[in-house]
């Protein structure tokens, strides 16, 4: 399962890639002189690049609860606390053809499929069944060469923009006219959750 966390770090870095591709989409058609606005090519890569880290994480979890499941990675006491069901419980018992930790996977995915990982509390209750440090956050900022206030108002502040854009048009309701966006800022935004998410997998991720 090792290789199933380089996966999804490879994964990661793909859509991020994807996502900042997008700025370079719009400084292109800046050149062609179209009579229109393209920001929201650059808030569409805002709600990208989060999603994409949110997803990081929700594979981060799942694969690491599948190698607590599998015996080589240590318990935490939030896996040891999650109840599963009865169903569940009966579907490994009775598991022949499909592999037990298959199985599992599945009720695992199933279980936190609709819990948006990207908040910072959130995402250190996700990172809790997996990798039992009490201060995540501190050690995470740490090797992002920032402070833990730093990097968690950040993230903050990088998903409420997401929350504003996808929820609420982008728009300010004082005004009625969209936020400014530009560039540069949505460019920091995905190196930032970049190297969030790859300082993540540096953590919790088993040697290889």
């Amino acid at each position: 399962m090792v290789s199933g966390m380089r996966s999804a770090l490879t994964l990661f870095k793909e859509n991020i890639e994807q996502a900042k591709q997008l700025s370079s989409l719009y400084e292109y058609l800046l050149t062609k002189k179209f009579p229109l606005s393209f920001d929201d090519i650059l808030r569409s890569q805002v709600v990208y690049t989060v999603s994409a880290f949110d997803k990081f994480m929700h594979d981060l979890i799942r694969i690491g609860m599948v190698e607590i499941f599998s015996g080589i990675r240590s318990k935490t006491p939030r896996y040891l606390s999650e109840t599963i069901s009865i169903e569940v419980c009966l579907d490994l018992e009775s598991a022949t053809i499909l592999p037990k930790e298959y199985v599992f996977e599945q009720a695992v995915f199933n279980k936190l499929k609709s819990i948006a990982y990207q908040d910072p509390n959130k995402v250190a209750e996700g990172l809790s069944y997996i990798w039992n440090e009490k201060q995540k956050w501190k050690k995470i900022a740490i090797n992002m060469s920032m402070n833990e206030n730093e990097v968690k108002t950040k993230l903050k502040l990088i998903v409420s923009r997401r929350n504003a854009i996808v929820h609420e048009a982008d728009i300010d309701p004082i005004t009625g006219k969209k936020y400014l966006i530009n560039r540069d800022d949505c460019d920091t935004i995905t190196d930032f959750l970049n190297s969030c998410g790859q300082e993540i997998f540096n953590l919790v991720s088993l040697p290889e």
